[in-house]
This record gives structure tokens, C-alpha cells and sequence, in this order.
């Protein structure tokens, strides 16, 4: 709301500025003839000095305004991310948890189930799922689900839980 006052203000400094200059060429008056050309230069290099430090003191200040509403503006937004970001932290704890409660559940039901319906059923599960739960259950329950899938199945299934472990080279050479 300032700026415009500001402007208006600089606007009719700079017109009356302008009207001085302008005014004795038009009523015929030249410095010469009147004796005060030194006295009307100096005064002039015055002005505008005294003008220049009021702008530039203006234009800083605004500057520095408008800094500072930016400044408040990203930190409300910034605000607004950490919120956001801590919902979703939250949710995702919460995703989290139900994912290992229902593993646990499900590596419990099929530990359960007799070996060839868990073969039956692990074999319509992804390969990665079916490997993640044939590593939580007991390696004697895993072998003999294993040996109830199709071989091409269980196959795949080994290669997806060999390949889950990364090999280092020493490791390679040593076997």
C-alpha cells in the first residue's frame, strides 16, 4: 500500500524537477540573462543528490519488505511440509506394522497348513512374496513346501532367494 504513495511522490519530484528546468525557456528566460547559471547548477546537483539518497533509502526498503513477506512465506510453507512429512511418517509406521503383523500371521498360517495346499498356494503368490515368506518359516517347512511346488516354480523361487544375497567376488573364488 506504501508503494504506490511512494511512487507518487518520486513521480511529482521528478515532474517538478522537470517544470523547473522547463518553465523560463518557456516565459523566455535564459540563465544569462538572469545571472544565475552557477547558482541554479549547484542548486540543481542538490536536488538531485538530495532525491537520489531518497530514492535509493526508498527502493532498499521495499526491497527489504519484500524480503521479509518472502521470507514468511516460505517459512509457512515450509511449515506446512514438516506437517505433511510427519503425517506421512506416521502413516507409514502404521502401513508398516499392519504389513508385519499380516506376515507374521500369514508365515504362522502356512507353517500350519499341510505342504502340498501351502505349495498350492504359495505357487499363486509372486515370486518375491512366496521367497520373502519361504525365508520366515522353519527351513524343515520351507524344504518340504519347496519340494511340493512344481520344479519350475520352486526353481525359480531358489534363484529369487540366491539372488536376494548379494555374492561378493571372495566369496566367489572361495567356493
Amino acid at each position: 500500500m506504501n508503494r504506490p504513495i511512494q511512487f507518487l511522490k518520486i513521480s511529482v519530484a521528478a515532474f517538478a524537477f522537470v517544470l523547473a528546468l522547463l518553465l523560463p525557456a518557456a516565459y523566455g528566460f535564459s540563465q544569462e540573462a538572469t545571472g544565475t547559471q552557477d547558482d541554479s547548477g549547484q542548486e540543481i546537483d542538490r536536488y538531485c543528490s538530495n532525491i537520489t539518497d531518497k530514492a535509493a533509502d526508498a527502493r532498499y526498503a521495499m526491497q527489504t519488505r519484500e524480503l521479509q513477506e518472502l521470507r514468511a512465506d516460505i517459512d509457512s510453507r515450509i511449515e506446512l511440509l514438516d506437517a505433511k512429512r510427519k503425517e506421512y511418517e506416521v502413516w507409514l509406521k502404521r502401513r508398516d506394522e499392519f504389513i508385519d503383523k499380516a506376515e507374521d500371521s500369514l508365515v504362522g498360517i502356512i507353517s500350519k497348513m499341510r505342504p502340498d495346499a501351502a505349495a498350492a498356494q504359495m505357487a499363486l503368490l509372486g515370486d518375491e512374496a512366496a521367497a520373502a515368506l519361504l525365508l520366515k518359516l522353519n527351513p524343515r517347512v520351507s524344504s518340504v513346501i519347496l519340494n511340493e511346488m512344481p520344479p519350475e516354480k520352486s526353481s525359480k523361487l531358489a534363484r529369487v532367494i540366491v539372488g536376494s544375497r548379494v555374492v561378493t567376488t571372495k566369496e566367489r573364488t572361495a567356493q
